[in-house]
């Protein structure tokens, strides 16, 4: 293989190499035996008498530990998943090149010392979104990374500017309007109040988020500038509408309910015998939740 052609031209891999700065370098299966061979510490020797290296791969869930070792055995010997907590148990793996070498895969650890709000941590990726219960925080970090450009490019919806919002006192912050608007185009409703489903809407677009189709770069830690996440998120751009998605859709509802007319109804086993137009329909109340409509007067009975 590689590593046999590299010995025989003189190029040990125990040996030392050039410094190299692994927050910014990239290193094939190769590169990275070398550098854990010339790092790693000789433990005690095998059967045979060569010396044993032991490395284990530790981390935070779904970072890509079984993805590692699988590249380094050269065989898929690990199971590997998008979502996180998928290896449950401790597993040890020979290397068949270098038999000197012993891989350790380990489940992912959260570091409580260190790591940020599960919020953060549901947002990049560590645990999983299925399982969250509170997606308004969530969503929120996922509104401050994100310009209102990339929510038009990626779903076609259009959040109220900072001017909007100044002048709708009652106007919803950017994390509930962004999963009102998103819930109402696709017509994601929930079955007891008939209001918009935002926590799966939430579930979706926090996926998107973790799978990239909403891409968010960060520089390098020795970056200075953000023009590396500019230019890696860079769209064709697309047609803005001219009023907010979530606004747009809301006036839509409450003009529909507003021209509604009566038709014909049961109450209490009786046929209505009101003409049309003659009694008020839903009454639209401005200052609850958008998606309420409420009825006046007693509730009939439905035949």
């Amino acid at each position: 293989g590689g590593g046999e052609e590299r010995r025989a031209a003189g190029a040990p891999r125990s040996g030392p190499g050039p410094v190299r700065r692994p927050s910014t370098d990239v290193l094939n299966r190769e590169e990275l035996l070398e550098l854990l061979l010339r790092r790693c510490p000789e433990g005690p020797p095998t059967p045979d008498g060569s010396p044993l290296r032991t490395v284990g791969l530790v981390g935070y869930p779904n970072v890509g530990k079984s993805s590692t070792v699988n590249v380094l055995v050269a065989a898929k010997k690990t199971s590997v998943s998008a979502t996180p907590g998928k290896t449950k148990h401790f597993q040890t793996l020979r290397v068949p090149d270098e038999p000197g070498l012993l891989l350790c895969d380990c489940p992912g650890l959260v570091f409580p010392s260190v790591a940020g709000s599960k919020a953060q941590m549901i947002c990049d990726g560590v645990l999983p979104i299925d399982q969250m219960k509170d997606y308004i925080a969530p969503m929120r970090i996922l509104c401050q990374r994100l310009a209102a450009d990339a929510i038009l490019q990626a779903y076609g919806l259009r959040l109220r500017t900072d001017e909007e919002r100044g002048d709708d006192p009652e106007a919803p912050e950017p994390a509930r309007e962004l999963l009102m608007a998103h819930a109402i185009s696709r017509g994601f409703m929930t079955a007891t109040k008939g209001g918009p489903d935002e926590s799966r809407s939430a579930r979706i677009i926090l996926k998107d988020l973790v799978n990239a189709k909403l891409l968010h770069c960060t520089p390098p830690p020795s970056g200075v500038s953000d023009a590396f996440g500019r230019v890696a998120t860079a769209r064709p751009p697309r047609k803005m509408p001219a009023q907010a998605t979530a606004a747009r859709y809301l006036q839509k509802v409450k003009d529909d309910y507003e021209a509604q007319e009566l038709g014909g109804a049961c109450f209490s086993g009786r046929k209505g015998t009101a003409a049309l137009g003659t009694v008020r329909g839903v009454q639209w109340r401005e200052k609850a939740l958008p998606d309420r409509m409420v009825a006046r007067g007693p509730k009939p009975a439905v035949v």
